[in-house]
């Protein structure tokens, strides 16, 4: 996600619902567990058959609903449909600076944004969100000693 500059919100939030969503197996859920147990009683027990047939279409319907509404309340909860935030760039050291550049990411006026260094000029450029280049020769020093300096603190 910081490669491509997106909130990696963007893409762990609907994964993380969907996963919420599993219905198709008996050890899914602790409610399927129980109905699996107590149905050793009847005299036809459920198999991985009926749950699977029974619990096909409503994953199906859960997942699409669920990454429907995920894509719809995320930017107002979370406010991912931002630029990629500064806790993400600084999670990737080597391949983000943070810098103070002025501009504009996703149509909201920015003071400070995450740079995407280019590895083929060996570190000495990096991409800015709207695809502008910028030099890294002191950026990548001060964050080197920034860094350094973060460390000495903990």
């Amino acid at each position: 996600s910081v490669q491509a500059m997106v909130n990696p919100l963007t893409l762990m939030l609907p994964a993380t619902i969907a996963t919420s969503f599993a219905f198709l197996l008996p050890t899914a859920s602790p409610p399927n567990v129980v109905v699996l147990a107590k149905s050793q009683d009847l005299g036809r027990p459920l198999r991985f058959r009926d749950f699977f047939t029974n619990g096909l279409a409503l994953t199906i319907i859960c997942v699409l609903v669920g990454a429907e509404l995920s894509a719809a309340m995320a930017p107002l909860v979370f406010g991912e449909d931002k630029s990629l935030p500064k806790w993400a760039c600084e999670a990737a050291p080597a391949s983000c600076l943070w810098m103070d550049v002025e501009g504009t990411v996703r149509g909201l006026a920015v003071s400070s944004q995450a740079c995407i260094v280019d590895l083929s000029t060996s570190g000495e450029v990096c991409r800015l969100w709207n695809g502008s280049l910028v030099h890294t020769v002191g950026a990548m020093a001060e964050a080197m000693l920034n860094a350094t300096a973060d460390g000495a603190d903990r």
